[in-house]
């Protein structure tokens, strides 16, 4: 299928939780247009012979009324649409999607004390636990067949594991302050979103925290909405595994990680023998939730997950 590159880049940085990068706009009537900038500083990547590196910036412009791509940069390198894609896509995947499996780490409990009185959200907490090692530690064990099926080259096999070294960098470099998000709000159903369904969360979380002791709702609320919506989103917003050129001269290793990524490791995961939404939890926490959510956008709040399980 054809792809919009320019359309996709925009979307990739307002539709998924990467937009916490916007940066700033032109002023209101500014000759230039009505562009937001994303920057993303000390920004990792992979190149083409697989080693890791990291750039000082990694900096996007998108036009908000046409929602398009104006023009993007690397350091010096001036970039093209489909190059922002590669690297847009890299970072969800790399350093900035495992800061919400992290950060969910503190929102869970596992106790057994818990098994009586609250037995769903414990069991959403294993879960949780189980997938987040499932993510970091087993993920770069997989390399060796995806080389051998000919889907990845054998320099992600580095003793260095260039992918691990993005995964790191990306957990170690924090969450960017992100307070000017609300600029977004009109141009952003998911910032939209997630800037009314915290508030409601929160409120929800006070109620009912008794039941979720030793667990910080900040990260009970990235751990849970926010991660399963950027899987989803990220699905949503990338249609084409192949849109991403393996090809590229400078961005082609990456392009093939996010291949695999996006084909195998970001839709639903089929089968599950046990609940894993908001929406129908039977549990008064996630159910007001997911009620009130619902009202905000209903799409986005039916694949709200309980629990890291994608």
């Amino acid at each position: 299928s054809e792809c919009d590159y320019e359309a996709i880049c925009a979307t990739l940085v307002l539709e998924q939780t990467q937009a916490i990068h916007y940066y700033a706009r032109t002023d209101e009537g500014s000759e230039l247009g009505n562009i937001a900038g994303f920057f993303f500083a000390n920004f990792p990547w992979v190149d083409n012979q697989c080693n890791y590196q990291v750039a000082d910036l990694f900096a996007v412009d998108i036009d908000l009324d046409t929602k398009r791509f104006v023009k993007a940069k690397l350091d010096d390198i001036n970039l093209n649409a489909k190059e922002t894609v590669i690297l847009l896509w890299f970072n969800t995947i790399a350093a900035q999607h495992v800061k919400l499996h992290a950060m969910a780490n503190w929102g869970v409990n596992v106790d057994e004390s818990l098994a009586n009185v609250n037995p769903f959200f414990r069991q959403s907490s294993v879960v949780t636990i189980m997938y987040n090692y499932f993510g970091y530690t087993s993920f770069n064990g997989f390399f060796q067949s995806w080389v051998d099926e000919g889907l990845a080259s054998p320099g992600w096999l580095k003793a260095e594991q260039p992918l691990v070294q993005a995964f790191n960098h990306g957990i170690k470099n924090n969450v960017w302050q992100h307070a000017q998000i609300v600029d977004l709000v009109k141009y952003s159903d998911f910032v939209n979103f997630v800037v009314q369904v915290r508030s409601i969360f929160f409120a929800e979380f006070e109620k009912h925290k008794a039941k979720f002791p030793g667990t910080d709702g900040e990260a009970m609320f990235v751990g849970t909405i926010l991660h399963s919506l950027d899987h989803t989103l990220m699905d949503w917003n990338l249609k084409d595994a192949l849109w991403l050129d393996v090809d590229d001269p400078r961005f082609g290793k990456m392009a093939e990680v996010g291949r695999i990524v996006k084909v195998g490791f970001v839709s639903d995961v089929p089968g599950l023998y046990f609940h894993k939404r908001f929406k129908g939890s039977g549990h008064p926490f996630y159910d007001a939730v997911y009620r009130k959510a619902a009202k905000v956008n209903k799409k986005l709040a039916d694949n709200m997950d309980t629990c890291i399980i994608k």
